[in-house]
């Protein structure tokens, strides 16, 4: 779904596109490229597209009239569909798909996987009428009287060149692409024993593989530059030369040689290469007095193709550029005749299919815009990023190998058009995308946007400058946690999947993490029996990493970890954390420590780690340490929970220097101990462990500091800018028949994850009283309070219930709420589903839905 935002075609593309992003892919500086094209297709093939939800926007009354059911044509008209504007393609084929269709032999693009992908865009609304002409069946002005608002010409490059040699019109010559049309649509076409192919790209490629499965018994191509300089893929000249073709490099034809009228023969030249001409590559110079002749019976020029003009020829403001091509605006793919748009080969001349495509898109945008009557080049200007910013490609990143794509046995191609690439399975699949280096940041593939339920996301955002005044600043920046990819050589972050930072343990815990609060090892996903937790990894180290404090919330957080792990694995789980000494400050902090170490019995050694090694065999991890008598030891664990320590992000530390502030050795904010939340500059404070590293109890300690002294400073404007609240006037609700709402909320997936919460909502909406009920992401959000406020007035609530957390933090807020909409405060009712439910019931969902169904009768 998300490849078809953009590509109507992924199953084709998958198969024959020429996969230039893999060029620039950055795993080539490690090995080789992300196989990113084989991974499209198996994405497509894992689906049938014609079940794939296409969303389209209203339909509009004009149609467009698309002449060429080819890549650029098919995608103008998915593009328009999308946006609620129908289309009628007109293709003079019996077929529809173009060059898709007659230029690609079926063993590398089967007819079902574009008979599909086709059927998509016709089950949107588009109508095809085959063996209909431009020219000979119809016109441009036949069209826009026909009522069309406007036509997009894509009728392709289906011309061959000729060669230009003798002999030429000799039977048994045949152009390459009439060939390929004749073979694609029928299945067969005449063959010679000994064939001979002119040209070195995809075309001529084709021409001979189709050749072979014909039946000839000598397939010939000939090419006057090298195997360096051939266009075709290198792919596709290995798959000729597996199933028999020969290639003769550095050799052109000079005449055809003929016998009553019939090709018997070809005299060749032989070339070497000269001087770089226009495309970048060597000139072939002929070599004087290297002619020789070679036996054939047939001959196939595949030089290349240009558009046939014929039917454009008479159109009133539609140009020819020099090189035979339609010319129009590069921007906005419009002709010189208002409302005429043409793109694809017949504009760029012969190239790949993505670029038909992408050109067909840009072409739909146009016409979207002229038939609204706005500027069809406003903001479509080129993208240029001449500096992207990539991840950094890790230190040590190991060389894998790319997945090869399984293919059907030479031996199984001969006299059949089976496809030869057979695609990659699940396993293969998963197993190469596991090589891609995550090097970008966002991708737009906008699953953020469709995946937040409050519709929080919106990428068309851009930075906006305000200028506010202000009686003070407080700043509550925070802090990063160390990298340890900076120390790999010595806890192998980057390169041991195993290794794990502690706030990405912290995830795994987490019932909204990315195993959903299942303990499981990330190298392959079983349950960790042994995990160890190193502590100071990025803290009270001058020598490797500069950050001689202590980060001071370390040593808590890997005891808390270590308990809450034990608790996940149902106590069979072996915790250990390898420490320097244990600094256990804070109220209950002691106690909590003692009872990790007695009660749960997580091992607490007091040691210097020397090195942490893999097992090979196992894929375990083996620890060397120095414990405080100093005895070397060594033990093997599972899994390593780095405990990071906090460091001031560059951000941070970029804004405190823009404001003039103060800091210390490590960055932090510089106060002193009479006045811990006065930064050095009057009129800005600071809280947090901004100040300085601590735990979340004396942030809030210094944030409410923080905001007392920022308080003085506003004391002079106090109540200047308050104003009196409007309350709604209670309604009498007394003797009306009970109305109850029922608002049960997600909790994100704190509820969400163990109790059925739709089964919840549908049994509410049933019970006695209640005529209405829905579900909520978040019953505590803004938005949510405001249906609430909605739902009273426009369904007449007189008494409200919401199943959601807990009545000790959110009761006295729904209270307001329903007060605002001039309920009673009194008529409402918490049922606890969360606290009381879902975070006791965790492992028994089932029970747990009937419970909260039980909550909410009750309430």
């Amino acid at each position: 779904q998300i490849i078809m935002e953009d590509l109507p075609l992924p199953g084709v593309l998958g198969r024959i596109c020429p996969h230039g992003c893999e060029d620039a892919c950055r795993r080539c500086d490690v090995d080789n490229p992300v196989a990113i094209r084989s991974l499209k297709r198996l994405a497509a093939d894992k689906f049938d597209p014609r079940q794939i939800e296409i969303k389209t926007l209203p339909k509009r009354e004009e149609k467009v009239a698309i002449i060429g059911s080819g890549p650029a044509g098919l995608s103008a008209a998915y593009h328009l569909a999308r946006k609620g504007v129908l289309s009628t393609i007109y293709e003079a084929l019996p077929k529809a798909g173009g060059m898709l269709r007659v230029g690609i032999p079926e063993h590398r693009l089967p007819r079902d996987i574009l008979d599909n992908e086709i059927e998509v865009i016709t089950n949107l609304g588009v109508e095809i009428k085959t063996n209909t002409a431009l020219g000979s069946d119809l016109t441009i002005d036949d069209l826009f009287t026909q009522g069309y608002k406007s036509v997009y010409i894509a009728i392709g490059a289906h011309k061959g060149f000729d060669l230009g040699v003798p002999g030429e019109k000799a039977k048994g010559v045949r152009q390459g692409v009439d060939f390929l049309r004749e073979v694609n649509l029928t299945g067969k076409s005449e063959v010679g024993k000994k064939v001979a192919i002119i040209g070195g790209g995809n075309v001529a490629i084709d021409v001979a593989r189709c050749a072979v499965r014909l039946g000839a018994e000598k397939v010939n191509i000939i090419y006057r530059r090298t195997r360096a300089e051939m266009p075709a893929w290198e792919e596709e000249i290995h798959a000729a030369e597996t199933e028999g073709t020969e290639i003769t490099y550095l050799a052109a034809p000079q005449e055809i040689l003929t016998s009553d009228g019939k090709v018997v023969g070809l005299r060749c030249i032989r070339m070497e290469l000269g001087e770089p001409d226009s495309s970048g590559r060597r000139r072939p110079v002929p070599v004087v007095g290297s002619e020789y002749d070679i036996e054939i019976d047939q001959l196939i020029p595949a030089i290349g193709q240009k558009p046939d003009l014929t039917a454009l020829e008479n159109i009133t403001g539609v140009d020819f550029s020099k090189w035979g091509t339609v010319e129009t605006d590069s921007v906005t793919y419009v002709t010189g005749r208002p409302g005429v748009f043409a793109g694809g080969d017949v504009q760029t001349g012969p190239w790949v299919a993505i670029g038909a495509i992408a050109a067909g898109r840009e072409a739909a945008e146009s016409i979207i815009r002229y038939l609204d009557g706005k500027d069809m080049a406003e903001g479509r200007e080129a993208i240029v990023n001449e500096n992207p910013v990539y991840r950094p490609i890790p230190k040590g990143e190991p060389k894998k190998s790319r997945i090869e794509m399984p293919e059907l046995a030479a031996e199984k191609r001969s006299g059949n058009f089976k496809e030869v690439e057979l695609g990659y399975n699940e396993e293969d699949g998963t197993a190469e995308a596991g090589r891609c280096l995550n090097c970008g940041y966002c991708c737009e593939c906008n699953q953020c946007v469709d995946a937040c339920l409050a519709g929080a996301v919106d990428h068309s955002q851009t930075v906006v400058e305000k200028q506010i005044e202000i009686g003070s600043v407080i700043l509550c920046a925070g802090t990063d946690t160390f990298d340890p990819s900076t120390l790999d050589e010595f806890y192998h972050y980057n390169t041991n999947p195993d290794v794990l930072t502690s706030l990405e343990f912290e995830r795994i815990l987490s019932a909204s993490g990315p195993t959903m609060g299942h303990l499981v090892r990330m190298s392959d996903h079983k349950e960790p029996k042994k995990i160890a937790w190193l502590q100071c990894v990025g803290s009270r180290d001058n020598n490797q990493c500069g950050n001689g404090y202590c980060s001071s919330v370390c040593c808590m957080y890997a005891v808390k970890e270590a308990v809450v792990a034990k608790e996940h694995a149902g106590g069979d789980l072996d915790c250990a954390i390898f420490y320097m000494d244990m600094r256990t400050n804070g109220k209950e902090f002691e106690r909590f420590y003692n009872n990790a170490k007695d009660k749960h019995g997580v091992r607490f050694i007091n040691s210097r780690v020397h090195s942490i090694e893999s097992v090979p065999e196992t894929g375990d991890l083996s620890i060397r340490y120095v414990t405080g008598t100093g005895e070397t030891k060594t033990e093997t664990f599972d899994q390593i929970v780095l405990s990071v320590g906090l460091e001031i992000s560059k951000e941070t530390l970029e804004l405190a220097k823009r404001l003039g502030i103060e800091t210390t050795e490590g960055n932090f904010c510089k106060t002193s101990s009479l006045e811990p939340v006065n930064s050095s500059k009057e009129g800005v404070y600071v809280c947090g462990s901004f100040q300085g590293p601590k735990d979340i109890p004396q942030s809030v300690i210094d944030a409410g500091a923080a905001a007392a002294i920022a308080g003085k400073d506003l004391c002079s404007a106090r109540n200047t800018l308050t104003r009196d609240k409007e309350v709604t006037p209670e309604i009498n609700v007394a003797g009306d028949t009970p109305r109850i709402g029922v608002f049960v909320c997600n909790c994100g997936i704190n509820i969400s994850s163990v109790v059925n919460v739709p089964e919840v909502v549908k049994y509410a909406g049933q019970l006695p009283g209640v005529v209405f009920s829905s579900g909520t992401l978040f019953t505590c959000s803004q938005d949510s309070q405001e249906n609430i406020r909605k739902a009273i007035s426009e369904q007449g609530l007189n008494r409200v219930v919401v199943a959601a957390c807990t009545p000790r933090t959110h009761e006295v807020l729904f209270q307001q709420t329903i007060q605002e909409a001039g309920l009673n405060p009194y008529l409402f009712e918490f049922a606890n589903i969360r606290d009381q439910n879902a975070w006791v019931h965790q492992k028994d969902p089932e029970s747990a839905t009937q419970k909260a169904k039980d909550l909410v009768r009750m309430a």
